[in-house]
């Protein structure tokens, strides 16, 4: 299930879990407004060099994932089955051999040099990777933007917008495993929400970024094949 949070006002009013990945996307579409931006937890595409090789925009890697069709072996099994044993530069079973200049996008790049350890989406496997969860959002930003969302920095940032989040960026130093730091944290939150918020990370990182994101703009220019983290 999903964490949603939401802040109007600079105040967080919202925080809460119990929504699938496509009811999420069917919540937001349900109820975008004209001024709405809303943050995700994934990355928006792949390292340049993969696009170009395949003739592929951001906005055709997600139509083909929506299709379950990046790959041949894709195509033939299904995203889900595929996910287990992909072909190359995916993978699940020791690191594909890449080139440090294939491995990440540039936005992940500037993230690891700023000391946040951002992980390939080619990497499936393991802590901390976002493979998995990037490729079936891919998905959903096939769906919003056919629904009018503007999808940041391949669109102008105009509500309503999606953006790619980091949630590091916006919980700083804190030892998001420990409870008691977490409850810290969220001690300057509503009184609603201090206990939801520090209950698990997930729910952390939910409110902690849709403040930061409430506090702030993207940032850079991004770029039109790899994106852009928020804050890069």
């Amino acid at each position: 299930m999903i964490w949603v949070a939401e802040v109007a006002g600079g105040e967080l009013v919202r925080l809460e879990n119990g929504r699938s990945r496509e009811e999420v996307v069917d919540w937001l579409i349900g109820t975008a407004t004209p001024d709405l931006v809303v943050g995700l937890d994934f990355a928006f595409s792949l390292p340049a060099w993969y696009l170009r090789e395949r003739g592929l925009t951001a906005r055709g890697l997600w139509a083909a994932l929506a299709e379950e069709s990046l790959t041949p072996l894709m195509r033939e099994r299904g995203l889900a089955r595929w996910l287990a044993a992909p072909e190359w530069p995916f993978w699940t079973t020791g690191k594909a051999g890449l080139l440090p200049s294939q491995e990440f996008r540039r936005t992940e790049e500037a993230a690891r040099a700023a000391g946040f350890p951002a992980k390939s989406v080619f990497q499936l496997v393991g802590a901390g990777q976002v493979g998995r969860g990037s490729l079936h959002g891919m998905r959903a930003l096939h769906r919003l933007a056919g629904a009018g969302f503007r999808v940041w920095p391949f669109d102008p940032p105009r509500p309503p917008f999606a953006a790619e989040v980091y949630p590091r960026m916006f919980t700083g130093g804190v030892t998001k495993s420990d409870p008691a730091a977490r409850a810290r944290a969220a001690a300057g939150l509503p009184p609603a929400f201090r206990d939801i918020a520090a209950s698990t990370e997930d729910a952390f990182d939910a409110a902690m970024t849709a403040l930061g994101m409430a506090a702030g703009h993207p940032g850079g220019a991004g770029d039109e094949l790899e994106g852009g983290i928020w804050g890069c």
